[in-house]
């Protein structure tokens, strides 16, 4: 594509350090009077690597790339990671993969990044690289947000854990997950209050099992929902891990692409006595819902606290994640 300042990184979750990262590339082409470009894979490294140890995924391709379009790059370049590009030392991935796709003026990187075969090659060895092959390296420092760094690590502990609000924090808006209706058990409809079982990527990072309050989106409608994330105690023989009650909607929605923005936990799974007393409560988490979405914004691109403290200061010593894998948090 020419020449180019080129952002690298597998930027799961496209948080705000990654937006602090592509848009810093953004200004640096700018001012070089270059295009802007971010190059990213089209898979965790480790599901390639070390599959069995792959870690759940905070966004799914198709969002990681609409992520980093809203932040205005000029292209972005998705490298399929295989057997091929993970056998491939720093040298040949800077010759086979880097400058095979543009011309490289600056590559910015972040504070871990790594690449080539075992994760050997670092910021030092592109830097080592860029002077031998004529482009700069600038490694972007860590940026620190509610008392530490952040990282795709720490915002996968944070959705493990159901706090899906400290997560929206980190990430510049809510953690969401894309799945299509598929026919579940019924027993929504029976309890009054139907619910759309999603078929969600499994590769994709679930909140913890419990009832959240979250935005669905079904084509161009935004509706507040109640959606349950886990196997319902009282229905043990469910097989979908996450149901979604669109409130206010009526209609068919098998075989539609729902996405769900999750905004709070409301309250764990748990059992019921019967019937009755798992329908009221469900009544109560709908409302509970209706009165914690109606009293906030429908959800926007970008940080949903301006007031978060962010740090641009370098990481070092204790305080740098270690994180071996081929990925930049």
């Amino acid at each position: 594509m020419g020449p180019a300042v080129i952002a690298i990184g597998v930027f799961d979750g496209v948080h705000l350090g990654h937006q602090t990262l592509v848009r810093d590339a953004i200004d640096n082409a700018r001012t070089r009077e270059v295009a802007s470009c971010v190059l990213t894979f089209d898979r965790d490294p480790d599901q390639i690597v070390t599959p069995g140890q792959a870690a759940p995924q905070l966004t799914s391709l198709e969002d990681k790339i609409a992520f980093l379009r809203s932040i205005g790059p000029d292209a972005i370049l998705v490298v399929r990671f295989d057997e091929w590009l993970a056998a491939l030392t720093p040298a040949d991935f800077c010759v086979d993969v880097l400058l095979d796709a543009a011309e490289p003026v600056a590559c910015m990187v972040g504070h871990d990044f790594r690449f080539g075969s075992g994760a050997s090659g670092d910021a030092a060895t592109l830097r080592a690289l860029g002077e031998i092959h004529h482009f700069e390296v600038i490694t972007h420092p860590l940026v620190r947000a509610a008392g530490a760094v952040v990282t795709s690590t720490r915002i996968r502990s944070l959705v493990s854990r159901g706090d899906v609000a400290g997560a929206a924090m980190l990430l510049g808006r809510p953690h969401r997950l894309q799945g299509t209706v598929v026919r579940g058990r019924g027993a929504g409809q029976g309890l009054g209050t139907p619910t759309a079982n999603l078929d969600v990527d499994p590769r994709l990072a679930l909140p913890a099992p419990g009832v959240y309050a979250a935005w669905a989106t079904v084509g161009p409608h935004r509706h507040p929902a109640a959606v349950s994330v886990g196997i319902p105690p009282m229905f043990p023989e469910a097989t979908c891990l996450l149901e979604a009650h669109l409130i206010g909607f009526q209609g068919d929605l098998y075989g539609q692409r729902i996405i769900v923005e999750f905004v709070d936990r409301l309250r764990e799974q748990r059992t019921f006595p019967d019937q009755e007393g798992l329908a009221e409560a469900i009544s109560v988490d709908v409302r509970l819902v209706s009165d914690l979405l109606s009293r906030s914004e429908n959800p926007k691109e970008g940080p949903v606290d301006e007031g978060l403290e962010v740090d641009l200061t370098p990481i070092t010593g204790k305080d740098e994640p270690k994180d071996a894998s081929l990925r930049s948090e």
